[in-house]
């Protein structure tokens, strides 16, 4: 429902300090981090850089780790208030277990609206950035894993945990898998069984508005037979959620299939309780029923 879609924020950064007032000093493209050093942007980051203190314990075992063949991507949004919380710190983690910085990229990526985060030079491009920031980490050019928007413990335990190989499992882990459904057609072929990727994905997905804000971003982006095919995925894995349902039924409205709407609604409103979801589903039933 677009309610809770506006709180979760569609793989979009929302905070109160996240957007710049003149887009003239939004950041694109490949950067050093000298930049992020000057004027306005050394207001957030010289403040994350100096007042992060990385954990003494790991450090040392980051410092004994070999980062042979390792090198690092960064996408940020200068915008963006994950990217300007975590981006200075994970810099100040680098230069304290003295990682080549000429193995590290930092990208900084626009469009906070967008479906894919871009850069001017498409470096983003089959990498699945619908968050920002993202630290992609590879040893000799191959992916090994990444950090997703924030930490899941801290950077430098996740870091080290990355580069001895061990379990480590990303915020928003199924990303990757819906970008790749998204490349290869999958998600608008109406001959692909949704109940089948809700099983494939089921493992991947933390809960149910990880997906839910995904399908609305790309009915903003007129995807509308991906949005759908992504609320019935959801509908799968959350069937008695009311808040799938009635954006289920809300993208079956959008797409003009009223009757799979009107019925999806009409069940949706059984598992809802809350009185501001209530009149949303049914503004979107009279809508259906073409009732003014």
């Amino acid at each position: 429902m677009k309610y809770l879609f506006a709180v979760i924020a569609a793989f979009i950064c929302i905070t109160t300090n996240a957007q710049q007032n003149t887009p003239d000093r939004i950041l694109y493209g490949s950067i050093t981090k000298d930049s992020l050093q000057q004027a306005p942007y050394n207001k957030w980051f010289s403040k994350g850089f100096d007042e992060y203190h990385i954990n003494p314990g790991t450090k040392e075992k980051l410092l004994a780790q070999s980062t042979k063949g390792i090198s690092i991507e960064i996408f940020f949004g200068s915008w963006c208030g994950d990217s300007r919380r975590e981006v200075p710190r994970f810099l100040k983690l680098l230069d304290e277990i003295k990682f080549n910085r000429a193995n590290t990229k930092l990208i900084s990526v626009g469009g906070s609206d967008s479906l894919y985060k871009q850069s001017p030079q498409g470096e983003e491009k089959g990498k699945g950035i619908f968050r920002v920031p993202v630290f992609i980490v590879y040893k000799n050019g191959v992916e090994i894993n990444r950090i997703n928007e924030y930490p899941s413990l801290s950077l430098e335990k996740d870091l080290l945990a990355i580069l001895n190989n061990e379990t480590y499992t990303p915020n928003y882990k199924s990303f990757s898998t819906i970008n790749k459904w998204l490349n290869e057609g999958n998600l608008s072929d109406s001959n692909i069984t949704a109940r089948s990727l809700a099983q494939q994905i089921r493992p991947l997905v933390s809960n149910e508005y990880e997906l839910n804000s995904l399908g609305y971003l790309l009915l903003q982006h007129n995807l509308k037979a991906e949005a759908v095919t992504i609320f019935r995925i959801n509908a799968n894995l959350y069937p008695e959620s009311g808040n799938v349902l009635s954006s289920l039924g809300e993208g079956y409205l959008k797409t003009g299939n009223t009757e799979k709407a009107i019925a999806t609604l009409e069940n949706s409103l059984l598992f809802t309780k809350d009185a501001t979801a209530m009149k949303e589903i049914l503004q979107l039933l009279y809508q259906a029923k073409g009732v003014k």
